[in-house]
């Protein structure tokens, strides 16, 4: 008896020291694998309610091979990431690679890129792209990847589901606009609803992303295995099985499983089977190719057209007998011809447009310029005409662009006109000084004429003097009128010593103020063609910017000299002022560019486009810190 005591006592001691390691043994071979368990056919609960699809038989085959025990818990998407963060999972399948998700899990190799779909209804149109989101309401599984992409649309609006088969049933529900998600779930809830007429499904609109398992940050163990599993699969081609079963019923490997039956067929079928079979087969993928590349150049064209009718030019193109192919909105508005549903020609648009000419030219010229159309509203256009070649190189129409120059016309005149405004103000001090001097002389005369009224001398001097005075005040006012009046060019034979001393006399009172130094230089006898108005108004500007380049300089000289170069006579207005810098060469002569703090910069472009009237030139050449020289270039007999 006791002998049989102490052997019950030591067979529970070993239950005791034995069954808890197997125990812990068998624990550490249980996997828990969380999956989402309505994401057909990636993972999903079958009709006897067994966890089924893609991801599912991947872990189960990986599981056989290293022998590992599989639980699966079926859980709705956003509990798997849940616990899968509070170690409640060991594993989750079908998890979308982020680099947020990185930062808490590990990730397995990639077995899967996918991009997601868009699916919307047949009769939407106006769905090309994400940004078309922008106002539409998007069905979308909660804590999907894609919620990150909607997030930046503005003016989208997101409406959250549980799985993808319940945002899929919002679409359907008319509570949605389009949906957001897998694009396999999404054909298979199309199928299995009977649908598929009815809807579009979009892709190729959002990059793809890497599917992979996802496990507990630090599982590196399980995460080998994972690897090791993954590479086996892809090795024994367990995995092109699994991909054909569920995902691509005709992909590669479903086709050359068909070509290894024909060639077995071959033997008892013969060669008339191989031909037909050849032909059906290669019929079949014509017929596909045709339809992606129809889809493809359809989905194109739309956004062709979508982004011609989105520019504020007119655009539009015509064949070689000037009839219009095609025509954005602008270009509709602009002509006038939203409403015809005929033919329309080029010609009875714009008749006064060179299209034959600008046809003429070839494919290495254009033709551009302005006209003013013919509708009776003034507006000025600017046209731009190229010609457009086949694939052959062989000439097939052409292409117009117009833009609606009106506006920025009537704002030139009037920023022309402020600029001549601003200078008169500039002249102002000026005048107003040459004007009190010979108002001076007259008042004198005036206040002395009751007192010498019987002095001959005095009557002498008087006649003289007041005349001469009233002269001279009446030529400031004319050259101040001259100045701003709008004339037509009128040229005649001038002196250029003559235009450049009346000009110097408007700036008499400034230049003493400001301690500049002035030399004219100019021989009296030569002459020049010109309209004296028009270039009195390119003195005054050159002068004037002259005077104020000098405003801190130390030594100031303002230097106007002529020079004869054979026909030409060439003049300098030089100064001692901060120079220009290189970099500005290019721009001074543009409209609208100053580096003052007041004008709008059109001094210099006034006086190149007067230059260019009289068939002259004006250049500039400067050194900072040094000073600037402008050059005026006339003609001295009118003839260069």
């Amino acid at each position: 008896m006791r002998q049989l005591g102490l052997l019950m006592i030591f067979v529970t001691l070993f239950l005791f020291t034995c069954l808890p390691g197997s125990a812990k043994a068998e624990e550490e071979r249980l996997i828990r694998v969380g999956f989402d368990k309505s994401l057909p056919p990636l993972s999903y609960l079958d009709k006897n309610g067994e966890a089924a699809g893609f991801d599912i038989d991947m872990i189960r085959k990986m599981a056989t091979l290293h022998g590992y025990q599989i639980q699966f818990i079926p859980l709705e998407w956003e509990d798997t990431v849940s616990q899968l963060k509070a170690g409640q999972l060991d594993l989750v399948v079908g998890m979308k690679y982020t680099s947020t998700r990185d930062t808490f899990f590990d990730f397995s190799d990639s077995y899967l890129t996918m991009a997601d779909a868009l699916v919307v209804p047949g009769t939407t149109r106006d769905i090309t792209g994400m940004n078309d989101l922008r106002g539409k309401v998007v069905a979308v599984q909660r804590d999907d990847a894609g919620i990150s992409q909607l997030e930046s649309i503005r003016g989208g609006k997101m409406l959250l589901a549980f799985s993808q088969p319940d945002a899929m049933d919002m679409l359907f529900l008319g509570r949605a606009d389009v949906f957001l998600g897998n694009r396999w779930t999404a054909e298979y809830v199309l199928q299995k609803a009977n649908v598929q007429q009815d809807y579009r499904l979009r892709t190729g609109l959002i990059p793809p992303s890497d599917y992979a398992f996802a496990v507990r940050e630090g599982n590196y163990e399980l995460l080998n295995k994972l690897n090791e599993g993954l590479e086996e699969l892809h090795q024994n081609g367990t995995y092109e099985l699994l991909y054909s079963q569920y995902l691509e019923p005709y992909n590669a490997l479903a086709i050359d499983w068909w070509r290894k039956l024909v060639y077995g067929l071959l033997v008892v079928m013969g060669l008339v089977v191989i031909v037909l079979a050849g032909s059906f087969l290669w019929n079949k993928r014509l017929q596909r190719e045709v339809r992606i590349q129809t889809a493809a150049l359809a989905d194109s064209f739309a956004f062709q057209r979508k982004v011609l009718d989105s520019v504020d030019n007119g655009i539009l193109s015509f064949d070689q007998t000037g009839r219009i192919t095609l025509i954005n909105h602008a270009a509709k508005k602009l002509l006038g011809v939203e409403n015809r549903q005929a033919e329309t020609f080029v010609r009875d648009c714009l008749p006064q447009l060179p299209v034959q000419e600008a046809l003429k030219l070839g494919e290495r010229n254009i033709l551009e310029g302005e006209l003013r159309l013919g509708d009776g509203t003034g507006r000025i256009v600017y046209y731009y005409i190229a010609t457009l070649s086949n694939s052959l190189g062989a000439q097939v129409g052409g292409i117009l662009c117009l833009q609606d120059r009106t506006e920025q016309k009537h704002l030139q005149a009037r920023l022309i006109a402020q600029e001549k405004m601003r200078a008169l103000g500039e002249l102002v001090a000026g005048i107003a000084h040459e004007i009190r001097n010979p108002l001076t002389a007259i008042k004198t005369f005036t206040e002395l004429l009751p007192k010498k009224l019987d002095d001959t001398r005095f009557r002498a001097e008087l006649l003289e003097h007041v005349p001469e005075e009233v002269a001279r005040m009446n030529r400031i006012i004319e050259d101040l009128l001259d100045y701003s009046r709008e004339k037509p060019v009128q040229q005649k034979w001038e002196k250029p010593l003559d235009l450049v001393q009346s000009v110097m006399g408007l700036f008499t009172k400034r230049i003493e103020s400001e301690g500049i130094r002035a030399v004219v230089d100019i021989s009296p006898e030569w002459v020049v063609f010109v309209d004296r108005d028009r270039i009195k108004q390119v003195l005054i500007n050159l002068i004037l910017n002259a005077i104020e380049a000098m405003a801190d300089s130390q030594e100031k000289q303002l230097t106007i000299q002529a020079k004869q170069d054979g026909k030409k006579v060439c003049l300098a207005i030089s100064d001692t002022g901060s120079g220009i810098a290189r970099e500005e060469y290019l721009q001074m002569f543009q409209p609208f560019y100053t580096t003052k703090s007041q004008g709008i910069g059109l001094g210099l472009y006034i006086s190149q486009k007067i230059m260019h009237e009289h068939g002259g030139e004006i250049e500039v050449k400067s050194e900072m810190g040094k000073g600037t020289m402008f050059l005026l270039q006339f003609c001295e007999g009118g003839d260069c």
